[in-house]
């Protein structure tokens, strides 16, 4: 951790989520994006990653969307998070907020099989919205 970050903080026992901080003030143009320090790093064991993930609050009350990452368990660095800004206004993140969640999950090791086709299922190549929207 950086001598300012504030410690990663889950807020009740069974919450998922760890809550970040932002280690510094960012100011951010209309429709800019921009990487923000959190100030800490972490070490994962074999087996586990984890995602920087948006908060529902922030995402429901700004216009400032943090954008999913991913952290493998062999990154050693500072964890930081990407943020846009889909305002045409001006906007900040102010160090000490509260901006995102950190969720620890555990991987699944798999092959990757090259073929020349795969097998049939009810759902076919449908996609992105194809079950309806209700």
């Amino acid at each position: 951790m950086t001598s300012s970050a504030m410690a990663p903080h889950q807020a009740h026992p069974d919450d998922t989520g760890f809550d970040l901080y932002a280690d510094q003030t960012v100011y951010f143009a209309p429709f800019e994006t921009k990487r923000i320090s959190l100030g800490i790093s972490i070490q994962l064991t074999k087996g586990y990653s984890a995602e920087v993930r948006p908060r529902s609050g922030m995402s429901l009350r700004t216009p400032l969307k943090c954008i999913l990452g991913t952290v493998d368990p062999g990154y050693r660095g500072e964890i930081m998070a990407t943020f846009v800004n889909l305002s045409n206004r001006p906007n900040q993140i102010n160090k000490g907020d509260k901006v995102c969640q950190l969720v620890i999950r555990r991987d699944v090791s798999v092959q990757s099989i090259e073929c020349d086709k795969l097998n049939d299922s009810d759902r076919g190549s449908d996609g992105f919205g194809s079950t309806g929207r209700n």
